[in-house]
């Protein structure tokens, strides 16, 4: 279990600098690590915080040599001698002091004291003497988050068998038999007996379950029957065991706890991998893990592989002052070609950065959420010379895709084009220079009732060999139809409500993309760097004509009903997806002509998201 704590505390540790006037720039849930102010981001009594410096010479928050307590009791001062020292103060209530788990110069771990008083307040570092300036916390009885694997709260989550192994793509458990134990911090002073002996003394953990403390622990978007909630063997470190429900399967099966009872707070969302054999986990909107089992299970425990990404948004902004309507809309074409060691497959999540079908995923931004935040894995990765570029073909004209350009897509390649009717809203991608009428990538008009047909070409470069990913949008998938669109966004949606989207047409061997989109932002226009919020992403069978977002995944997204931004910062879009297409095991007929594996690579995908929509009010 020394190994465990190890992986769970030491997550997100960034490099370390020189020495002297402590400043903080953010706070976070060590496992979540959720912007303020999302629902999820207090800090709970009792639980692992993470305080970041500004990186910045001469505002260094702690040592350039990195510290790490050794309990008991434990430290308040780390080191000893001129070390870091964090006080919390809530209103008018004496200073607590936190114990320091990690210091370095930009960043500290520490337990906030299960007697802290709950409310807002203020923390402050003391390092060398020295004491910054204080900086906003909210402390809580009880908000979780959960571990995940790529240290920044999202991916695949740091959840083991009942063995205690991490699982992966290629270590999976099966629904309805099998337990999951997920690692977090939050669950509140109640987790454990022996609150008076915290500085002195192992936790004594106590069993919420069953009782109106008990979390609910949502698997895929079943509630799992949970055995024990309560503190693991370490101060601040929480552990969950659950069954996981039968129903579920897929490499990205999204999990996030509901805690708080009447007035509940919703985890950040991990994922976990479940197949019904146990063997290698699969996903028809992702990458289907036995196209490279056998290379990572082999000596090289790792493989080649490239994955390009074509998403298109048709977005109508209505309401904005002194215009009126806005459409804003904007082409993404992202590639990846790298080599991929199992450890990064561990927290990989897809080069679709799509959940598994029938699951809902949520993703905290900064600013603008499109293009999607980037994987933080690949930030790691081993990238691999595919050319000094790609070109993308479609129905309207052929684009080249340079290498990334920075505009925070995820990949090698990357080309976002943005198309505005008004040319004050803000984005991530660059206004196209020829304006994209029609776009390149897109149908234009959207959905019409035709078949679209695109190819991914490289001339290949030192290690990959010539590309070729071909993929078309199928008459079907282009007549999709979401036909309850005018009442779901005639007015503000209630978010404690299940939301039901249905449709009409689309590929019967494709899928539905429901992207709900939500800012914290209250007036003007956001940058690409503020205000937080949050994406959440459905992926729906086209088979099932509907889908219910549920409440749990909606009460994840900030209210905007009182913003006055602007630029409307709530918006709801749905349209047809498409299932991998596979170098190596192919894909549905109507979408996947047949594609090679490039010398270089050990598998190719390619996918596509089409999806179109209106700016709402999130109540």
């Amino acid at each position: 279990m020394k190994t465990l704590f190890a992986i769970v505390l030491t997550l997100g540790l960034l490099a370390a600098s020189a020495a002297a006037q402590p400043t903080i720039s953010g706070v976070f849930n060590s496992a979540s690590y959720a912007f303020p102010p999302l629902q999820n981001s207090s800090i709970a009594q009792g639980s692992f915080f993470t305080i970041f410096g500004t990186g910045a010479a001469g505002q260094e928050i702690g040592p350039s040599t990195a510290a790490v307590w050794a309990p008991w009791p434990l430290p308040t001062t780390l080191p000893a001698n001129g070390g870091t020292s964090v006080n919390v103060t809530i209103g008018s209530s004496a200073a607590v002091q936190a114990y320091i788990y990690y210091t370095s110069a930009n960043q500290i771990n520490a337990v906030l004291p299960s007697t802290t008083p709950i409310g807002t307040g203020t923390v402050s570092v003391t390092f060398n003497g020295t004491t910054g300036p204080t900086f906003p916390i909210t402390v809580v009885a009880t908000s979780f988050g959960v571990f995940a694997d790529n240290a920044s709260g999202t991916g695949p989550g740091t959840i083991m068998d009942a063995s205690y192994n991490l699982l992966s793509p290629f270590h999976t458990v099966k629904p309805g038999v099998d337990y999951g134990i997920l690692w977090g911090t939050g669950l509140g002073t109640a987790a454990f007996s022996n609150v008076s002996a915290e500085a002195t003394a192992l936790p004594i953990g106590v069993n919420l379950c069953p009782g109106a403390a008990c979390p609910v622990v949502w698997v895929g978007g079943f509630q799992a029957s949970v055995a024990y909630a309560g503190r693991s063997g370490f101060t601040g470190l929480d552990q969950i065991n659950f069954i996981v429900p039968p129903g579920v399967q897929g490499c990205y099966v999204q999990v996030a706890v509901q805690t708080g009872g009447a007035t509940p707070v919703i985890s950040n969302f991990t994922s976990l991998a479940v197949d019904p054999n146990r063997g290698t986990c699969s996903d028809e909107d992702g990458i289907n893990y036995n196209d490279i089992a056998t290379k990572v299970q082999s000596g090289a425990a790792k493989a080649n592989i490239g994955g390009i990404l074509m998403l298109s948004n048709y977005l109508t902004l209505s309401g904005v002052p002194l215009v009126g309507t806005v459409q804003w809309d904007n082409d993404e074409v992202s590639a990846t070609f790298g080599t991929f060691p199992a450890s990064t497959l561990q927290s990989y999540q897809g080069f679709a950065l799509a959940p598994s079908v029938g699951n809902c995923t949520v993703t905290p931004f900064q600013g603008v959420p499109l293009p999607p935040p980037a994987d933080p894995a690949l930030y790691s990765l081993a990238t691999l010379d595919a050319g000094a570029n790609l070109s993308v073909k479609g129905p309207n004209n052929t684009q080249s895709v340079p290498t990334n350009q920075g505009y925070d897509l995820v990949g090698g390649y990357s080309l976002c084009q943005l198309v505005v009717s008004f040319g004050l809203v803000s984005s991530g991608c660059p206004v196209s220079t020829d304006k994209g009428v029609p776009f390149f990538l897109s149908p234009s008009p959207a959905f019409a009732d035709s078949t679209f047909a695109y190819t991914v070409t490289g001339a290949g470069g030192s290690v990959v060999g010539p590309i070729s990913a071909p993929i078309t949008v199928s008459q079907a998938a282009a007549s999709f139809s979401w036909t309850n669109q005018s009442s779901v966004t005639a007015g503000p949606i209630d978010r404690t409500t299940p939301l039901t989207i249905t449709w009409s047409g689309g590929d019967p061997n494709g899928f539905v993309d429901i992207t709900a989109v939500s800012s914290t932002l209250q007036s003007g226009v956001p940058s690409k760097t503020g205000p937080p919020g949050v994406l959440a992403e459905c992926i729906a069978a086209v088979g099932q004509g509907s889908f219910t977002i549920p409440a749990y995944v909606l009460e994840s997204l900030p209210s905007t009903v009182k913003s006055q931004a602007f630029v409307p910062p709530g918006e709801l879009l749905v349209g047809p997806a498409s299932g991998a297409c596979s170098s190596v095991s192919g894909g549905p007929a109507s979408t996947c002509p047949a594609m090679t594996t490039p010398s270089g690579l050990d598998a190719l995908y390619i996918v596509y998201h089409i999806i179109q929509g209106v700016n709402v009010g999130w109540q």
